[in-house]
């Protein structure tokens, strides 16, 4: 272990040894892979609540247009928000007062969220679904539910850092 590096000094990439590159770039890379694989998990489980949920409405061909389904969602999710984005911009510019902005922008995302369930149900291969928006409805509810349960706890836990600061 190199001790040169004293606990106040700021470290840059450049001084830096290889083997500590090393270590970084390869820590860096688990990160990634580990960030990437949960997003993954959580979009083929919510995937997998709104099938089994809408279970007479959904048709697959097997297991593996489940998984082309969670493979083309985060590119019909782009393309989603390439169309929302015009109107995300348009409410940036406008004076609402800030809770009417994040009522919007909560709205925006509902949207977002429909419209890349309606392109994952299209574009997937071996995918059939009747109603298309019934699904893509349950998962923009399932979205809903799961933002507010972030911000409850995230309220809870500024909530005990003031409480703890006190």
């Amino acid at each position: 272990m190199d001790d040169s590096h004293q606990p106040d000094e700021e470290s840059t990439w450049a001084s830096l040894s290889r083997r500590e590159k090393a270590l970084a770039a390869f820590g860096m890379t688990g990160l990634a892979l580990g960030v990437i694989t949960a997003v993954l998990a959580a979009v083929l489980l919510g995937l997998l609540a709104v099938a089994a949920a809408s279970l007479h409405l959904v048709e697959a061909d097997g297991i593996g247009t489940l998984f082309w389904g969670v493979a083309l969602f985060l590119p019909c999710n782009a393309l989603a928000a390439l169309f929302i984005y015009p109107l995300r911009s348009g409410l940036r510019l406008t004076t609402l007062a800030t809770r009417t902005k994040k009522a919007t922008e909560a709205a925006l995302s509902v949207a977002t969220t429909f419209l890349a369930v309606l392109f994952t149900g299209y574009f997937t291969p071996g995918l059939r679904v009747q109603h298309p928006w019934l699904p893509a409805l349950l998962a923009a509810l399932l979205v809903v539910l799961a933002n507010l349960g972030v911000r409850k706890m995230e309220r809870r836990t500024s909530n005990q850092g003031l409480a703890e600061g006190s």
